[in-house]
């Protein structure tokens, strides 16, 4: 029996027969609901994800401390041996505490700032002195002022020259070819007595057109500087072109005279006139005063003078260290700048004034004299 169901088995048509049963079976317990067959659904659904940002942590590692020493304290100096010996006390140093390292895995904010190491002083050499500035030379200034006698009748720079010639090219253009000469001499005579002469003339064939001009301011050396008692303004022989002034400081009156008219005004203290305030910086270093009232032979007015700064300009016999300040005044006035220069005692080495008409006269030195002629000794 078992041998012909072995072979009905492996009959096919025995295997396709048993195949259709076995589906059969299958399909009517499944519509007579006795099989429950689950297929997994196709249907989409969402899913939600969840994530979150965490920043790492610090990571501390503990630094071992440093070992600790042993400070023996030295021994007594030889003059104090003779007071009572003492035990040398042994001072331990304590240990210092863990210090705390960041491993790189830790955030900026996690880290302390850095403590910035203190600057250490400037060491200056010794035995070397800077260069002064502006501003302590003009301390020095007014130090050496306090230390003139009151009532000697010396001004504030004592050590002044008594004696100098300039000589100028002179230009009718800013830094310009020159086109004229010009020399201004000082002169300190006998009872304090000072006179200024400062002389312009053309060269070439403008010196056929264009006359002299001639300028002079004499008066005395007080203790406050140069006082003027008599200013002069002449181009050439024109009557209309001449001017003066009369300093009267006895009863504190100034007289100016033109062609036109004659003035007389109250004199203040330390009036000027468009020559002598030139070389009172000999005596009253710049910036000390730089409110000065000048007569000009036309008018008495208060000029405000500011400081341009410290320029070197070049001249036929060397660069000159000057200090440069400027007259802006009003739009009907000159304009004049100065160039005084450092090492000749504030003496002016150049010379710009700009009229009211925009014509320009530039004057810079090409000689400086400080020795006085033998023949005027």
């Amino acid at each position: 029996m078992w041998s012909k169901l072995v072979q009905m088995l492996q009959d096919p048509s025995y295997k396709r027969l048993g195949v259709a049963l076995i589906v059969s079976v299958v399909l009517h317990a499944f519509l007579l609901g006795k099989l429950d067959l689950k297929l997994p659904s196709l249907k989409k659904e969402m899913h939600l994800i969840e994530a979150r940002i965490q920043m790492p942590k610090a990571v501390v590692k503990q630094v071992k401390a440093p070992k600790q020493e042993e400070v023996v304290a030295p021994k007594p100096d030889p003059v104090e041996s003779q007071k009572p010996a003492t035990k040398p006390k042994k001072t331990v140093l304590q240990p210092e505490e863990p210090v705390a390292t960041v491993e790189p895995s830790a955030t900026v904010s996690d880290i302390a700032p850095p403590v910035e190491p203190a600057l250490e002083p400037t060491v200056q050499p010794e035995n070397i002195e800077p260069e002064m500035s502006l501003a302590e030379r003009q301390q020095a200034a007014r130090l050496l002022a306090k230390e003139q006698p009151i009532d000697a009748g010396l001004a504030i720079n004592e050590n002044a020259y008594q004696y100098v010639e300039t000589y100028f090219d002179v230009s009718t253009k800013i830094d310009g070819s020159a086109e004229g000469k010009a020399t201004i001499t000082y002169n300190l005579g006998d009872n304090n007595h000072y006179q200024l002469n400062w002389l312009t003339q053309a060269s070439g064939f403008a010196a056929l057109l264009l006359p002299d001009l001639l300028q002079t301011s004499e008066g005395a050396l007080t203790k406050t500087g140069l006082q003027p008692t008599s200013y002069l303004y002449q181009f050439g022989n024109k009557v209309d072109k001449t001017r003066t002034a009369s300093f009267d400081w006895q009863n504190k009156k100034l007289t100016m005279q033109t062609s036109k008219a004659t003035q007389t005004e109250d004199l203040p203290e330390g009036a000027q006139d468009l020559l002598s305030f030139m070389y009172q910086f000999m005596y009253v270093a710049p910036l000390q005063a730089m409110q000065i009232h000048i007569a000009t032979g036309k008018k008495l007015a208060n000029y405000d003078y500011s400081f341009e700064g410290e320029e070197n300009i070049n001249t036929s016999f060397g660069e000159l260290k000057t200090i440069h300040i400027r007259h802006s005044g009003n739009d009907d006035d000159e304009k004049t700048e100065l160039w005084l220069a450092i090492d000749y005692q504030y003496v002016p080495v150049k010379i710009r004034k700009i009229e009211k008409n925009g014509k320009v006269v530039e004057m810079v030195a090409t000689r400086i004299n400080t020795n006085r002629p033998t023949q005027n000794k």
